[in-house]
């Protein structure tokens, strides 16, 4: 047959049977011909032509898929049916989109953690260079601009084009500073050379981009491209801007084109704003004027493109031999790199120094609580079909007497499952939306332009259908052979008003899963809960409580060393004489901030081993009353005096880390150390003070030392004031502008600060994300149990009703519900205990203070669940105890 005939079936039928009340017509005709009668001529034609409703239905089953007929039969009964029970539908489809609506969001997450790929050209063939080591050092990744030339020479030809690259901050501690029309604000900027884009294959959305001979040279090119996002946002997509003149760092640069739209720079998690040739990194405060001449000089991430049908292991031959090229001509002080390679610029676009992506394991661990909430849905779902399936034997009874086959049957159940999963899919698409856009407006505290960028692409939307249409086949199977098994006689005779043993505990072992499957997400959830109770009472070393932080930046504005200097000592003299300070201090970093310093020392009495790390140290540059500011407790020597100036010896207070590490056993006062880029001014250890956190919250404590602010010059730095007037910073600000118009300032408290990015915010987020996960797994066993209790009670009303007429007490049947509902749930924890256990070993790195196992967490968690699915339970009982024994008997 033709498929215009069959969607246009009903026109033939109607065809056909004009053609055949026409052959009969005729027929009757020449039968009177011959000499019949008008009656005798027409029964002839009838008995010649047969039954013309069978030839017609005959016509009409030709000209028509029989597949595609039933099924359509099939969707409308089901529709009418799920109509016609408006409460099951509600609940089952909220169920699902619910369920589906999570994953959807965190399919979002993961597609962009592992999938997305930058919006540039052939992005799947985007590296990054890095040296092989024996152990990991900050130059892993990072090469120098006479080192990028050689690698350019030496390996080009095995690539597709070779850049450099450096983002803002590295040479200080902070974004630049961008001013336009009076007005500075900090911008995330990123360094290139003149082919970045062109070696991307990105337009500019207005404007034009740098010409490959910009940025190579030492004579600054002061030209800018903005980010399309920024553009949109300082400048409300005004086109004029294109040619305006801006300052970065006080330095004048001509904005000269628009990025476009959807790129952010190579680092999506970390916002680009504006792009600047490669030689305008000398506007960063730390970076030499020669650096483009200095092999020493590390501060540059060199990408490279595969040629097609080229992989990593191809070229690395090629690097190796370059690599041993550069340390010949570039030698480096660390341990001998092994070689070189090309690591893929793998999803969103992470440089790491093993070249692989370290949100792996955090997409793979939301990825399971995200399926077992998924498979959660799907079991509730499933048991209110087998509900639903015992009440509706009677009906599959009558069906199947009227010549349903049983297939017949199973698909009409699983067309109906399929309707409400669709239906659960579109609420859990809007639902995966909302959340989507929720995790998407997650503020990142510091002054980076961190953010996430989830998005709801085709990859997503199809991964919604894909577990919509597999949670329908999951859910409705079991209830569609329940229902199809009906027996004739016991269907038309009980109306479907019995429970069988067998479907009863069908629908109790389902409601063991859920229970096992919310016990393991709530413990899941509990452990990120204690990780970040314990996180945030963690002894840090200092007092962060009626601590103030004030951010300046006087690079940002162009200011000079020395002017620098000036403005700091006014404003540290200041900020001590407001009223309500108890004391106040500068420092170049704070604990637990955006950034830390450290690098490599030299200590005289320790020779490097080749092969193996070099000492190395955090640091801190501090003014003095640093200590005192933070409450940190000096154990040994003396503080930091205003007499430690730039002309006095070098000092240093260390912490008691660093006096185990490299000096144990001994008195570390007056012992002395020195950094490789400047071994000419020793540093005296003059003080130990007590270990503080420096970096986040649960790494061991590193070694650190602090040196005065005054021997090691920061532009950026940051004022802290310990007061108890928590109004303090509207005195500082009108103070920092009246010292210095114009000067970005950041202010915020130091317990604000300590939920940053590097300190609570990420076990926040966890501990957040966990729990809501969690209440869905627990609301859905909650409503599992109360629906398999309830629906027993009202099974069992008959057996109720005689046992209350035979005596029995209020107490014994709620004892009889209640065992019922306990043993249940009993089956739940013990199924969910090990599953809990065997997720939380997979997910222990990122837990602090506690192991999987934490047995405060599984007890309280275990109680918890277990009282929420008795209370479930206790409804139904209560409900069962108010059977009026006569009716139950007389409905019977």
């Amino acid at each position: 047959m033709s498929w215009i005939r069959f969607f246009r079936k009903r026109h033939w039928d109607e065809e056909r049977a004009r053609e055949l009340q026409t052959y009969l017509e005729i027929e009757t005709a020449e039968n009177i011909a011959k000499g019949m009668s008008a009656e005798e001529a027409r029964t002839a034609a009838h008995l010649k032509l047969g039954n013309p409703a069978l030839v017609r239905e005959e016509i009409y089953r030709m000209n028509s898929f029989g597949f595609l007929e039933t099924l359509w039969q099939d969707i409308r009964y089901g529709a009418r049916m799920l109509r016609k029970n408006p409460g099951f539908t509600t609940i089952a489809v909220l169920t699902l989109a619910l369920g589906i609506g999570a994953n959807t969001a965190i399919f979002s997450m993961v597609d962009w953690l592992l999938f997305q790929k930058l919006p540039v050209e052939d992005p799947n063939s985007l590296t990054f260079l890095s040296f092989n080591r024996a152990g990991l050092t900050p130059n892993d990744t990072q090469f120098s601009f006479p080192e990028y030339q050689q690698l350019t020479e030496e390996c080009g030809p095995q690539f597709n084009g070779m850049v450099a690259v450096a983002f803002s901050g590295t040479g200080q501690t902070g974004p630049d500073g961008m001013t336009f029309q009076g007005k500075t604000q900090s911008v995330q900027a990123l360094f290139a050379t003149g082919n970045f884009f062109s070696f991307l294959g990105l337009k500019p959305s207005l404007g034009r981009f740098f010409r490959p001979d910009e940025g190579t040279t030492s004579a600054p090119d002061p030209v800018a491209v903005l980010s399309w996002g920024y553009w949109m946002s300082r400048f409300q997509g005004n086109p004029e801007i294109v040619g305006k003149s801006a300052a970065i760092n006080g330095h004048l640069v001509t904005i000269i084109g628009i990025a476009p739209k959807g790129f952010v720079g190579p680092t999506p998690a970390l916002h680009m704003q504006t792009y600047l040739p490669l030689n305008m990194m000398v506007v960063d405060a730390g970076i030499p004027n020669d650096f483009l001449v200095k092999g020493t000089t590390r501060q540059l991430y060199i990408f490279a493109r595969l040629k097609r049908g080229t992989t990593p292991e191809k070229v690395k031959p090629a690097l190796d031999t370059a690599a041993l090229h550069l340390l010949a001509q570039y030698p480096r002080p660390d341990e001998t790199p092994t070689g070189m390679r090309a690591n893929p610029l793998r999803p969103p676009g992470l440089i790491t120094y093993e070249g692989v992506n370290p949100l792996v394991r955090t997409a793979a661990m939301f990825f399971m609580l995200g399926i077992l909430i998924l498979l959660l849905a799907c079991v509730n779902v499933a048991n209110l079909l087998l509900v639903r399936a015992t009440s509706r034997q009677s009906e599959m009874a009558v069906r199947s007497a009227l010549g349903a086959a049983r297939r017949r049957l199973i698909r009409q159940s699983l067309t109906e499952s399929i309707l409400l999963s669709l239906l659960g899919c579109c609420g859990g698409i809007v639902t995966g939306l909302m959340a989507t856009r929720l995790l998407n407006s997650i503020h990142f505290p510091g002054s980076f332009p961190l953010s996430f960028s989830f998005g709801f692409d085709w990859l997503v939307f199809g991964g919604a259908l894909a577990v919509a249409l597999l949670s329908s086949l999951i859910a409705g199977i079991a209830p569609a052979l329940q229902s199809s098994r009906a027996d004739i006689n016991h269907g038309l005779r009980d109306s479907g008003r019995s429970l069988t043993s067998r479907k009863q505990r069908l629908r109790n072992v389902m409601v063991a899963i859920q229970v096992a499957g919310s016990l393991t997400l709530l413990i899941i959830a509990g452990l990120f809960a204690r990780s970040l109770q314990i996180a945030q009472h963690a002894d840090l070393g200092f007092d962060p409580h009626e601590l103030t932080n004030l951010a300046v930046d006087s690079n940002q504005i162009g200011y000079s060393q020395v002017k620098t200097e000036t403005f700091y000592k006014d404003l540290l003299e200041r900020s001590r004489a407001l009223p309500g300070v108890q004391s106040a201090s500068l420092a170049a970093v704070i604990p637990m901030g955006d950034t830390s310093i450290g690098g490599e020392i030299v200590i005289p009495e320790i020779q490097p081993v080749k092969g193996q790390p070099h000492p190395s140290a955090l640091y801190n540059a501090v003014s003095t009353e640093y200590f005192q500011t933070l409450r940190i407790p000096l154990l040994r020597g003396r503080d930091i005096k205003e007499r430690d100036n730039a002309n006095a010896p070098h000092v240093a207070v260390i912490n008691q880390a660093m006096a185990d590490k490299y000096w144990p056993h001994q008195y570390p006062v007056g012992r002395e150390f020195s950094v490789p880029e400047d071994l000419k001014h020793p540093i005296q250890v003059i003080g130990v003070a007590r270990n503080i956190r420096l970096v986040d919250p649960y790494s061991p404590i590193d070694s650190a030392y602090f040196v005065p602010l005054a021997q090691r010059y920061f532009p950026t730095v940051t004022l802290q004031v310990r007061s108890a007037n928590m109004e303090i910073t509207r005195q500082l600000l009108p103070l920092v502008e009246s010292l210095a118009p114009g000067m970005p300032t950041s202010a915020m408290t130091m317990t604000e600060s300590l939920n940053g990015v590097n300190g609570l915010f990420l076990f926040r987020l966890g501990a957040t994300l966990t729990a809501i996960l969690g209440g869905l797994g627990l609301v859905l066993a909650a409503v599992g149990v109360y629906g398999v209790m309830s629906y027993s009670v009202s099974q069992r009303t008959h057996e109720i009703g005689i046992r209350m007429a035979l005596g029995a007490q209020r107490g014994q049947i709620l004892s009889l519900v209640g065992r019922q509902g306990l043993l249940v749930v009993i089956a739940g924890l013990g199924i969910g205990l090990p599953l809990a256990f065997g997720i939380g070993m997979l997910i222990r790195d990122f837990l602090i203070g506690i192991g999987a196992a934490d047995p405060i967490t599984y007890t309280f968690v275990s109680l918890l669940l277990a009282a929420v699915a008795m209370a479930a339970c206790f409804i139904p009982a209560q409900r069962a105890t108010r059977v009026d024994p006569t009716l139950a008997l007389r409905n019977e």
